[in-house]
């Protein structure tokens, strides 16, 4: 059998109300379309809303005040690259990858895994909850069987660009 390769956004993507399969299989297996061009942007906001909640907790050793509510951070935890954060599971040939924005250690020696979204909350991101949901439990999963556990938070963090 081959082995199946799946990412925990895309897994999250099949929980999606609206789920296309065709949609699906086309944006797995065609690349340079045409509606990919914008992420990259996205990729840029994301790792720069990174450094400044990092940078504020080195400066700081507290994160900023709008995700203070995770509990005490003892420090910031460097996420392993694509080639270390997955796992095989080879009853079903699945392997499952991902990379979560951030992971802190808490004082109590547990993990907190946060997504950053770039964009403004508001109540729309509510049809998106199911797939962000399967996405964070996907990089818990994969944190926990490569040695980072306990997991004791999960969270998406939306930056709003001014």
């Amino acid at each position: 059998m081959e082995q199946l390769r799946i990412s925990g956004k895309h897994l999250g993507e099949l929980s999606m109300k609206d789920f296309c399969p065709r949609c699906f299989w086309i944006k797995i297996h065609c690349k340079n379309l045409p509606f990919q061009i914008f992420p990259g942007i996205f990729s840029s906001i994301d790792s720069y809303s990174k450094k400044i909640t990092n940078r504020h907790f080195e400066k700081n050793k507290v994160v900023p005040d709008w995700i203070n509510s995770i509990g005490e951070i003892e420090s910031i935890v460097k996420v392993p690259s694509l080639n270390k954060f997955f796992v095989d599971d080879e009853e079903t040939q699945i392997h499952l990858t991902g990379v979560p924005d951030e992971m802190f250690q808490l004082k109590n020696k547990s993990y907190v895994i946060l997504d950053y979204k770039t964009a403004r909350y508001t109540g729309n991101q509510d049809e998106l909850l199911p797939m962000y949901e399967v996405q964070l439990n996907s990089y818990a999963y994969i944190a926990e069987r490569i040695g980072l556990k306990p997991i004791s938070w999960l969270g998406l963090l939306y930056y709003e660009p001014m």
